[in-house]
């Protein structure tokens, strides 16, 4: 992240009843989504504390899976909002299933 996203989450953490913030978070699992969020506080320099609107419950982000990030002004938003997926996470292949005999112990 730039300086001007960090710029964005400051100006909707200092005015948060004029702000919130819309962003693209890459989940752990590689699923990219689409949210809108309240910040609240940087926990640390890496992650940030935000009411999520979409699940309606606050949410830690990493920074570094946040991206496109943009102000949205409070009056257009309503609770939920809608928590677009853009890209699905990857399909891991599956482990094979053991036969009953391997599966008793020796």
């Amino acid at each position: 992240m730039g300086s001007s996203e960090y710029t964005i989450l400051k100006q909707a953490m200092v005015c948060p009843d004029d702000y919130a913030v819309r962003l693209r978070y890459r989940s752990k699992s590689g699923e990219l989504t689409e949210r809108v969020v309240s910040p609240i506080k940087m926990t640390d320099s890496r992650s940030l504390l935000a009411l999520c609107l979409c699940r309606e419950n606050p949410r830690r982000f990493e920074l570094e899976r946040c991206s496109h990030l943009e102000l949205v002004p409070a009056h257009e938003v309503l609770m939920p909002m809608e928590m677009r997926v853009l890209e699905a996470a990857p399909i891991r292949p599956s482990k094979p299933k053991k036969t009953p005999a391997e599966q008793v112990p020796a």
